[in-house]
């Protein structure tokens, strides 16, 4: 096996708001980590809460872009990872906490399965319940056995993949970003998120175009786990929420299948 110490692993976390919930978040990272090199970079979308005084003093060594203004989720990652240097890049909402030594795990994952280009871990929600990451792509038909609460009609499965399903290692089509680690080269190969996409679809088109242009496989390894309260700054849209994300299950559908 590779010496995992020759690679960088590049935190890439867009915040807006939140700066506790991001204290978590970056701590975690550095009590979850045994002997990768790493360096975190953050995104911040034009914070009011103090994000900036509170995270720089604090983590002085994380490297700090201010935008002046909200960009959205999806130009803020690109921006991250434009400016990063690692050859591992982990893309890491501000509401993930990573339990033990997650960015090891998934490194050393990535590192003996060279079929392997991107990995994510088994998300749990804050009161230990396992969190549904990972889903199909939404095509029609898997959408609307979703809505009549279908679990399985001849080849056809449900949208989000079941519980069970969560709890072994395989290759997956669409793990939600809010924690993937990804191959510097398949990012260049796939090239970055969308940003027609600004906040919902950004990773679900990314994961449709590396399957669609590529012969590169996702996986998720339930051995490496991150506790993720999942939508804390997007809460505070209000129904704003709801109107993003059919904006962004439009543009999908506009894009790959009109």
């Amino acid at each position: 096996m590779k010496d995992k110490s020759k690679h960088t692993v590049s935190f890439i976390i867009p915040n807006w708001n939140h700066k506790k919930i991001l204290f978590e978040c970056l701590s975690s990272i550095y009590n979850a980590m045994d002997t990768t090199t790493q360096e975190i970079i953050v995104v911040d979308n034009a914070s009011t809460d103090g994000s900036s005084e509170y995270i720089r003093n604090t983590f002085p060594e994380v490297i700090w872009v201010q935008n002046d203004t909200n960009r959205g989720y999806a130009k803020a990652v690109n921006q991250g990872v434009h400016l990063s240097q690692g050859d591992f890049l982990f893309l890491l909402n501000n509401d993930v906490k990573l339990i033990d030594n997650t960015t090891d795990k998934l490194l050393d994952f990535l590192i003996k399965n060279p079929e392997a280009v991107a990995v994510a871990p088994l998300l749990y929600y804050p009161d230990g319940r396992i969190q549904i990451s990972c889903r199909r792509f939404p095509t029609p038909s898997a959408l609307l056995l979703e809505f009549l609460g279908i679990n399985k009609i001849g080849p056809f499965r449900r949208w989000k993949l079941p519980e069970e399903e969560h709890l072994h290692s395989g290759i997956v089509l669409q793990p939600m970003a809010s924690a993937l680690m990804v191959k510097r080269l398949c990012w260049d190969t796939v090239g970055p998120l969308d940003e027609q996409f600004p906040i919902f679809f950004n990773d679900v088109d990314w994961c449709y175009r590396l399957y669609k242009n590529t012969r590169y496989k996702i996986y998720l390894y339930p051995e490496a786990k991150a506790i993720h309260h999942e939508g804390v700054s997007v809460k505070d849209l209000g129904y704003k929420k709801n109107i993003e994300f059919y904006k962004g299950m439009i543009r999908f559908y506009y894009k790959h299948f009109w």
